[in-house]
């Protein structure tokens, strides 16, 4: 009795452990800041976009007023992601204090930028050309001109332009007038940030406490009274009417129900080009009012001395911080994404419910035909002639279908790959799902994605170690197929990579990878991933070989010719036309979001639809496998993969044609050769899963039609 009790006990603690730690628990980044009435509030700057090149520069690499201490990056935004992506976030010289109108406010420490140069005017009448934006972020929130509380706004981007050409002239956006919308509360979060800070410290003093008790049980007098009583002081909580407990260490005032705190929960922007004076006064301009006939506009031009001002304005919003995000996440036809998506789910289900029929029914009928045969005696050749033939085509190969492919370790190492790419895509996605990677979370996507690859490299060795023992029944040189893995895909990633970042350099955008993350990468690769990948390997080694339920002939069989039916090209083409359908509409929102600037969160529906296409192309390889076999084929390993890899033609193609119609505002090679070589990755990363999966439904398909015959 006294185990069992102890049993409960220990499981009691474990649980309420469990439940405390939940309760703490919060995404870093995404905990709510409320800030205090003339509370300073910093604005950080990020790097400059455009969709006409995909090039991100630094803020300061453009003729911007810096901040008077210097510019400093924002060291808690930086992770493997931002850097990949090319976004420096650094402080800014605008400064505003919450709840305070400031009008006028100079936005260059010395009042003006300075006469421009040459270079200078030449650089920013080629940005105006190009389209770029300024990117400012307040509390996590990116800036942009759009009204974030007019429901009407289809999309949003973030940021606003550099500035504007008229006729021959161009003119920049030096005035910017700031609204920031904020939702009012008590305090509540700072009250309970504190109050947990405080449970932990006060943790730590429990254990010091029982550390003292346990080492100095023997000790009584007054130092022990003293002691207990402190811990008791200590102890001692009160409870405030907002339901929160707060320490007696804590300041109660400022953990009151304080009125005036805020958080932000919106930051728009109007950005407008107003000629002024260094030195002068700086006059109250309102931009907007009557299409800004009677302001003089900031020219563009070699000598002239640009004077950055703004203006602070605050709006009480209705808009809960939970949901302060929502207007940043609307997408062009959002409302026909929706219907879209459920009705490819729709006809996705109806699909590939058909087809499991189709394929179970003409395998029963397949089986019964051959065993009504074995019973009557005959054979398969006899009796019904061509109808038998026909009907039980697959099992005339049964002594070669299992026939070792040729190079089958480097269909071992592409199927490794993929399911490795599969897993990693699972992962992530998942975590997308639950909101730990959301776009809130700059970088946070990418740097899982990576991380995760990493990782999972010992799944893709044991794969293709397992796969390619299979196929030789072997594990001999198995070293050299997980040198295969280890080098194969990653290498080619680095290779364009490399590529890539050689043509961006040059160009001075932060969009190249500095050396230190390469070489970060290349050491993740070399001193993580490939001993990853041989303690895969060496894991399946010690696996048993799965036995074939047929024996393979010493003397291949000869491949009659395929009828038209079964032709290779017509059932690779045909393989990838309906995965793709499954795909499409979720691709193209995908893509839009990628190239256009647009923000993409449905991650749920991509894990849906990738799970879907998943589901249809392996039913759609288990077909194409089958009427292969009917027609005395049996060299399906290869072809399997490549069906199931079909679908990637299809996205190749569907990526040109969006080249074509959607970006056709890229200007110069480099921004060309950018989508090209992304593209062609992504593409990739598709080839190997697809295929994995294909080969994968068929393995186990030919497998379990040929262990029901148990034919020797």
């Amino acid at each position: 009795m006294q185990g069992l009790d102890g049993k409960r006990l220990l499981g009691t603690t474990v649980v309420f452990a469990l439940l405390r730690a939940i309760c703490a628990y919060y995404v870093p980044g995404t905990y709510p800041t409320e800030f205090k009435v003339g509370e300073v509030l910093e604005v950080h700057a990020s790097s400059l976009t455009s969709y006409d090149t995909d090039l991100p520069f630094d803020y300061y690499s453009v003729p911007f007023c810096k901040p008077a201490e210097g510019v400093k990056r924002i060291a808690n935004t930086a992770n493997p992601g931002t850097i990949l992506e090319g976004i420096r976030i650094e402080n800014s010289p605008y400064n505003l204090t919450m709840k305070i109108k400031q009008t006028g406010r100079l936005g260059c420490p010395k009042g003006s930028y300075g006469p421009l140069n040459d270079k200078e005017v030449k650089m920013l009448k080629r940005l105006i050309d190009q389209h770029y934006r300024v990117n400012l972020i307040l509390d996590n929130l990116p800036v942009t001109v759009y009204d974030l509380l007019n429901e009407n706004n289809e999309f949003l981007r973030p940021g606003f332009e550099v500035g504007y050409k008229v006729g021959d002239k161009y003119y920049i956006n030096n005035h910017l007038v700031f609204n920031i919308l904020v939702y009012q509360t008590h305090g509540e979060y700072t009250a309970a940030r504190k109050q947990y800070a405080n449970s932990v410290s006060m943790d730590g003093l429990d254990r010091h406490h029982r550390r003292m008790l346990q080492t100095g049980a023997g000790k009584t007098g007054a130092s022990g009274a003293r002691a207990h009583h402190r811990m008791a002081q200590e102890e001692d909580m009160y409870e405030f009417d907002d339901g929160y407990y707060y320490d007696e260490l804590v300041d109660m005032a400022a953990l009151g129900l304080d009125p005036a705190y805020y958080m932000v929960v919106g930051f728009e922007v109007s950005p407008c080009s107003i000629e002024r004076k260094a030195g002068t006064d700086v006059e109250v301009i309102v931009c907007g009012v009557d299409g800004d006939t009677h302001i003089t506009p900031q020219e563009i031009k070699e000598g002239a001395d640009i004077v950055y001002t703004y203006d602070v304005f605050w709006q009480d919003s209705k808009i809960k911080w939970a949901s302060r995000w929502d207007a940043y996440l609307r997408m062009p036809g959002g409302k026909v994404h929706w219907f879209s998506i459920i009705n490819s789910l729709l006809v996705v289900l109806v699909m590939a419910t058909i087809v499991a029929m189709i394929l179970i029914r003409t395998i029963r009928r397949d089986l019964a035909k051959y065993e009504s045969l074995m019973v009557d005696g005959g054979s398969l050749s006899g009796g019904g002639g061509g109808d038998s033939r026909d009907e039980a085509g697959w099992k005339l190969v049964a002594g070669d279908v299992f026939r070792a492919p040729t190079n089958s370790a480097i269909l071992a190492v592409q199927v490794g790959t993929g399911v490795q790419i599969l897993a990693t895509s699972l992962v992530t996605m998942v975590l997308a799902t639950l909101g730990f990677l959301s776009p809130a979370a700059r970088g946070a996507l990418l740097t899982a994605g990576m991380l995760f690859f990493v990782m999972l490299a010992g799944l893709s060795g044991f794969v293709a170690v397992y796969v390619w023992g299979l196929m030789e029944r072997s594990y001999n040189s198995w070293q050299a197929v997980c040198a295969r893995v280890a080098l194969y895909y990653p290498g080619i990633n680095l290779l364009i990579f490399t590529i890539l970042n050689l043509v961006i350099v040059h160009t001075g955008s932060t969009g190249a990878v500095p050396l230190g993350m390469y070489f970060s990468l290349v050491c993740a690769w070399f001193l993580v991933a490939t001993p990853l990948t041989f303690a895969g390997g060496m894991i399946a080694v010690r696996m048993p070989l799965l036995d074939w339920p047929v024996k393979t002939n010493q003397i291949p069989r000869h491949i009659p010719p395929s009828p038209f039916s079964a032709n290779p090209a017509l059932l690779f083409l045909a393989a990838g036309v309906l995965p793709f359908g499954t795909m499409f509409i979720e691709l193209y929102f995908a893509m839009t979001s990628l190239w256009l600037g647009y923000f993409y969160y449905l991650f749920g529906f991509v894990l849906l639809i990738g799970g879907l296409t998943c589901v249809i192309n392996a039913e759609i390889s288990v077909l194409c496998t089958y009427v292969q076999l009917c027609s005395e084929d049996y060299t399906w390993w290869w072809r399997s993969f490549y069906r199931g890899a079909s679908v990637s033609l299809y996205i190749g193609l569907y990526a040109l044609g969006f080249l074509v119609s959607s970006l056709s505002s890229l200007s110069g090679f480099i921004p060309f050769f950018i989508y090209i070589c992304y593209m062609s990755l992504f593409v990739l990363a598709f080839y190997y899963a697809m295929g994995a999966v294909g080969f994968g439904a068929s393995l186990w398909f030919v497998y379990s039609i040929f262990r029901a015959v148990k034919a020797d």
